[in-house]
């Protein structure tokens, strides 16, 4: 489990974006092997920017290094009430696989609840049978299938009640 206390949590500024950047990069690196094409693989500053607009970028940060993000946006409503959808979930890849990823989920959660959200939602590549595993531990269920356009894989919405 993560000690929460030898970490912090901010939101992201402008300045933040060439870091930022370069751990989204790097953290979505392996996927490439896999041939998916996450936008997180072949992602610029100026996207990193545009995906920043407009929603909360969290970042976990040791001492001054960011070593994971997630970006929270306003969903549309569904059923007369609105969710958070989740983005760029990414980590250091040196220190995947101890809990950063489970911990910023729950963190989502909270600040979904935080803002009145009924549920999370996000995508992952059908392909993805780790990451489906994670979401699917963490509560989220699959609601449907996508193919966004220019992606080699198509992809699982899921869904959390909160």
């Amino acid at each position: 489990m993560v000690d929460s206390s030898a970490y912090s949590v901010r939101l992201a500024t402008e300045q933040d974006v060439p870091a930022l950047h370069r751990l989204v990069r790097e953290a979505y690196r392996e996927h490439i092997a896999r041939g998916l094409n996450f936008t997180g693989t072949y992602q610029d500053e100026s996207i990193t920017r545009e995906r920043m607009e407009g929603n909360d970028v969290y970042l976990m940060c040791q001492g001054d290094e960011i070593i994971a993000t997630v970006t929270l946006g306003r969903d549309e409503e569904k059923d007369g009430v609105f969710g958070l959808y989740v983005t760029q979930l990414a980590v250091t890849p040196s220190l995947k696989r101890q809990g950063l990823g489970r911990w910023l989920l729950r963190l989502a959660a909270e600040r979904g609840r935080e803002q009145g959200a009924a549920f999370l939602r996000l995508d992952t590549a059908m392909p993805a049978a780790h990451l489906i595993s994670l979401y699917q531990s963490e509560g989220f269920a699959i609601t449907d299938e996508v193919q966004w356009e220019g992606k080699a894989y198509k992809s699982y919405i899921m869904e959390k009640r909160l």
